[in-house]
């Protein structure tokens, strides 16, 4: 048994999740109200679930990348909560979770490229690339910061795209875009997605690594050009989600 937090994005949520199946969610989609409803959230689906907190195993958060704010909040939440559960933290990159929340809810016939957008102000947004097969999601590429031009640029290398969060509506808008490409905004992150793949594919934190964790934000804070690829150097990927092929099943 999981619950699981997502609050890298406009999305506030929470979810309880078991065996790949969820057994209560709660959502609200608002900015800036992540710090006072996440709690709330959280005593509301343990009593919608009949559950207490000694029933949960382990807590899933999304680590990022995403709003500064929400991922300290999401983070901070988490962290709490396993201390005084005494139990594990297992992280997922929120990217990741958006490509599954497109599996979960479009089941691959074919090979599909996907590529999540999240909003990082001005004209940047949060990526990666996957190919969707009926196997899985495989990534193809870094998590990466960049300009929306220079996200369309990059996707002509994959042909058809669909793209999903909250931040396709810039590349829909974009003058010049494919018409390959394909747009779903509506796609956003879940915390039962969030919760799912940690179960199926997420590591437990020792408590070591869990007093280190820190969201994975990519964005440095000072003033730097556009276009970073995510450096594993400076900010290890958080050891939570790493497979050698980059994949994780559908």
């Amino acid at each position: 048994m999981i619950i699981a937090i997502e609050t890298a994005t406009d999305v506030c949520g929470t979810a309880v999740v078991h065996q790949g199946r969820v057994v209560a969610e709660r959502i609200v989609t608002e900015k800036n109200i992540h710090s006072e409803k996440l709690l709330p959230m959280i005593d509301e689906i343990l009593r919608k679930a009949s559950l207490s907190l000694n029933d949960i195993d382990a807590v899933a958060v999304s680590i990022g990348p995403g709003s500064f704010t929400g991922l300290r909040i999401g983070l901070s939440t988490a962290k709490g909560l396993a201390l005084a559960m005494q139990k594990e933290i297992i992280a997922v990159p929120t990217l990741d979770a958006l490509a599954f929340q497109y599996c979960r809810t479009n089941p691959a016939n074919s090979t599909v490229t996907v590529c999540p957008l999240i909003d990082a102000k001005r004209d940047e947004v949060f990526y990666s690339f996957y190919e969707i097969t009926a196997a899985g999601v495989n990534r193809r590429s870094e998590y990466s910061i960049d300009s929306i031009v220079h996200v369309g640029e990059e996707a002509a290398r994959y042909g058809s795209v669909v793209f999903v969060g909250d931040g396709t509506r810039k590349m829909e808008t974009m003058a010049g875009v494919s018409e390959k490409h394909r747009f779903n905004p509506e796609i956003v992150c879940s915390p039962a997605s969030v919760g799912i793949l940690a179960e199926k594919e997420g590591r437990r934190l020792t408590a070591e690594e869990t007093s280190t964790l820190e969201p994975l934000y990519l964005r440095d804070f000072v003033t730097t050009r556009p276009g970073r690829k995510h450096d594993r150097g400076s900010q290890p990927l958080p050891a939570a989600h790493q497979t050698p092929a980059h994949s994780f099943k559908g």
